[in-house]
């Protein structure tokens, strides 16, 4: 079965809104039209009340319609001829906007639509088609279903990165980076392993020393000589088992902390590098702080999961069932109070862990929010001072300063309540087993029922361990949400694709003689707003010609499509006769001399620039 296109899963995912108009009243639509064809829509989500609706506004070829839904379910449509649109006016408020389609004058609305933020621009792209037609230009629209899903979606996948897949699947694709260092993670897990392998050995002979040494001692069935050496053994074998676990310790924090390093590197190289690669109308959605934030931020975030995060969290799971096993073989009592909640404990993290991982989410915006405010002012300080902003500066970054503390102060104020009330849990399960265990220690004709010296002070050091592991779960979920909130940010940018891509055999011109040829080219940057519209004309080599208009007249657009910054939505850009999507764009651009609107000069000498 193929996947589900993204675009409608993110607007159902986030808006709780249809992701296209419903087929069953597109059809009745289209039957009104006499199957003339639903060129463009949008959903008006709001009713006069400002309660959320269902109401939608389509346009064809030659008519217009609005539908509602009636209480039984059916639909109401009302139908126009586009020619009878005489005005088309815009209401913004606060909240909403209101578009307003005007016929004749002193006669009713055509249509009056009001909506929230999330349709705006698909409203906006229905709006301008309407406004080109009472202007006379017949602008004709792609596919309705894309442009719809393009425009509700659009804004959601600029504002957050929590559109690239599941958590589930962001954490796979982010240990498929540990791939190339499978030598140092193999060695950190194995000196992970000996540490919690050796961390069971001195409660045992704890428990061995009291039981099987000092009480046959003071009873006088073992010579105190025996019991010295059986003793000191046993104390010998406790320093060497935490001398070898501190060496264990030491390759482990030197292997995986170094590890970590080497991935966040190799997500630094490769998030530049794809920066690189990526189109001139990927950075005009984009803001420069968020995406200074992704390569530096947002990967060095990942450090912390990466070098303890993936073994600490696997060794606990193994750690607690190891426990299990033992705390139940010294007494299965007891070791039923510390293990049946355990599975709640571990729910509770889950859930708690969902609820961090949308606050970071929306916390690493306003931090992304505050990136971008210091990438403006800063280059732009010029202009800053020329028109005297600083104070108004000053309050704006203060505001977005303000806004993202707000956001951490909301995560630490979950947090710091949860893991206190779970650890309160965890002590309460420890005073349960003191309670169960204490009149089994004092009453020695409890036969079966009683528990020696020795199996408790074992039972207790275990215990102690038990909470250990629960603890180091819990703090690594919260690490592992930081952790998939970047990686999403870091893999959005990674899974954009290209817009201006090489063909499969590209070629180069040479000799190269500079003839230009705009061959009925028409060009939007939203796929609905023709800033071109069947342009033709040419220019022989060594010819000079200057382009005069006013401004959005399409003069930098021009240039923009000589230099393939972007491809043409229809028609051809020819170079000495050839399709400038046949050549190898690098090349094609080393042979460009362009002087661009708005010079730009890198820190550095003259000659570095």
């Amino acid at each position: 079965m193929s996947e589900k296109p993204q675009d409608p899963r993110i607007i159902e995912r986030y808006t709780d809104q249809p992701a296209r108009m419903p087929s069953d009243l597109r059809r009745k639509i289209e039957g009104r039209w006499n199957g003339a064809p639903v060129q463009l829509y949008a959903m008006a989500d709001l009713d006069e009340s400002m309660s959320l609706t269902e109401r939608w506004f389509a346009i064809g070829p030659s008519r217009a319609a609005t539908a509602s839904r009636r209480d039984d379910g059916s639909w109401r449509i009302d139908s126009f001829a586009r020619r009878d649109i005489e005005t088309v006016r815009e209401i913004p408020g606060l909240s909403s906007t209101s578009l307003v389609v005007l016929g004749s004058p002193g006669e009713s609305p055509l249509a009056s639509l009001r909506y929230t933020h999330r349709q705006r621009r698909a409203m906006e792209n229905l709006r301008f088609v309407l406004e080109e037609q009472v202007e006379g230009r017949q602008p004709v629209p792609g596919n309705a279903d894309l442009e719809y899903e393009r425009a509700v979606a659009g804004p959601l996948r600029d504002a957050q990165a929590l559109v690239g897949g599941t958590r589930r699947a962001v954490l796979w694709r982010l240990l498929g980076y540990l791939r190339p260092y499978r030598r140092r993670m193999l060695a950190g897990f194995a000196a992970a392993m000996a540490i919690t392998g050796l961390s069971l050995v001195p409660p045992f002979l704890a428990g061995y020393v009291i039981d099987d040494v000092v009480r046959p001692v003071r009873e006088g069935s073992l010579p105190l000589s025996q019991g010295l050496r059986a003793a000191w053994a046993a104390v010998m074998a406790m320093a060497v088992a935490y001398l070898v676990r501190q060496v264990a310790a030491h390759v482990r924090l030197r292997q995986m902390s170094v590890l970590g390093e080497y991935v966040a590197r190799d997500l630094r190289t490769e998030l530049y590098e794809h920066l690189q690669r990526l189109s001139l109308s990927f950075y005009s959605r984009k803001k420069t702080g968020g995406l200074i934030t992704r390569v530096s931020s947002d990967t060095d975030r990942l450090w912390e999961f990466l070098a303890f995060g993936i073994v600490d969290v696997s060794l606990s799971a193994v750690m607690l069932v190891g426990l299990s096993a033992v705390l139940l073989s010294l007494d299965w009592r007891l070791g039923l109070v510390m293990i049946l909640p355990v599975p709640l404990l571990c729910w509770s993290i889950f859930k708690h862990g969902e609820r961090i991982h949308r606050l970071f989410a929306r916390a690493w915006r306003k931090w992304s929010g505050l990136t971008d405010i210091l990438s403006d002012t800063i280059p732009g300080m010029r202009v800053v001072k020329a028109f005297n902003q600083e104070e108004r500066e000053k309050r704006r970054f203060d505001a977005s300063n303000e806004a993202a503390m707000g956001e951490f102060n909301r995560i630490h104020r979950v947090w710091t309540f949860f893991w206190p009330t779970l650890m309160l849990g965890v002590h309460a399960m420890t005073m349960t087993v003191w309670v169960l265990a204490v009149p089994r220690l004092l009453d020695a004709s409890a036969g079966v029922a009683s528990v020696t010296a020795g199996t408790f002070v074992s039972f207790l050091l275990y215990m102690t361990m038990y909470v250990q592991p629960i603890e180091v779960i819990g703090q690594m979920a919260r690490v592992m949400n930081r952790a998939t909130s970047s990686a999403h940010r870091v893999f959005e940018v990674l899974d954009t694709e290209p817009e201006v891509r090489d063909v499969a055999r590209p070629r180069r011109l040479d000799p190269m003689r500079g003839a230009v040829e705009f061959d009925s080219v028409t060009f939007g940057y939203d796929g609905v707003k023709q800033v071109l519209k069947g342009i033709s004309f040419s220019v022989a080599p060594g010819e000079m010609i200057g382009l005069v208009g006013p401004s959005g007249g399409g003069k930098t657009t021009i240039t923009n499509l000589i230099a393939r910054f972007y491809d043409p939505t229809g028609g051809r850009v020819l170079v000495d006769g050839s399709d400038l999507r046949a050549l190898e764009t690098g090349w094609y651009r080393q042979q460009l001399g362009i002087v661009l609107q708005d010079p730009y000069l890198f820190h550095g000498s003259i000659l570095e620039n």
